[in-house]
């Protein structure tokens, strides 16, 4: 074992009387030293067990708030609902050229807020499960004024010169930071597809 000068700090053996470098006494000072040295390693002990019992508690913490934020943006998701929808379509003819229009008119509810940065999409998909075309209302400034009255209006509208047997639409909204906060898909019926356009 050793023992340390309480002047110079120097190490010296536990059988030394004095000190090897500064010639200080160290009969009456050895068990005092020897003490504080232990008292100083228990308390350093201790500080470091107390910080990581503190970084555990603060990470806990953090976990518990994400989780929050992540539930409650899910349920946020969860309460924004689309009703009075109705999915059809008509056709006409403008200089021999024919115009199939697809419509998805409804009324969301449970917007808050004024959505700034909100985007709303909407995918036509065929019955081979492929993109006809989409829709997008940046901002959703026509689906938020309208759901705002709680009144129903077109949603989405796509137009194109050859038919296309739609089977459902894919609707979509967006936040400022991408995430996805509705998503649902509304069947889309071809009988609905008034076809009495290209007669004329």
């Amino acid at each position: 074992m050793t023992k340390f000068c309480p002047n110079c700090g120097e190490e010296n053996e536990d059988a030394a009387v004095f000190c090897r470098s500064c010639g200080h006494d160290l009969k009456d000072v050895d068990q005092r030293i020897r003490t504080d040295k232990r008292a100083k390693t228990s308390s350093n002990a201790l500080n470091f067990k107390a910080l990581a019992a503190l970084v555990v508690i603060v990470a806990i913490v953090g976990i518990m708030a994400f989780s929050f934020i992540g539930h409650s943006n899910s349920n946020d998701s969860q309460n924004i609902t689309l009703i009075k929808e109705n999915a059809y379509g008509f056709t006409f003819v403008n200089d021999g050229v024919p115009y199939y229009n697809y419509y998805l008119d409804g009324v969301f509810t449970n917007l808050e807020g004024d959505f700034q940065g909100y985007d709303m999409k909407a995918r036509f998909i065929d019955e081979n499960g492929s993109l006809v075309k989409e829709y997008r209302d940046d901002y959703m400034k026509y689906a938020f004024s309208d759901s705002k009255k709680s009144q129903t209006s077109t949603l989405a509208s796509i137009q194109t010169n050859e038919l296309y047997n739609v089977s459902y639409i894919q609707v979509e909204i967006m936040d400022p930071n991408g995430d996805i906060v509705f998503n649902e898909s509304v069947d889309f019926d071809m009988a609905k597809m008034d076809l009495s356009g290209l007669e004329k």
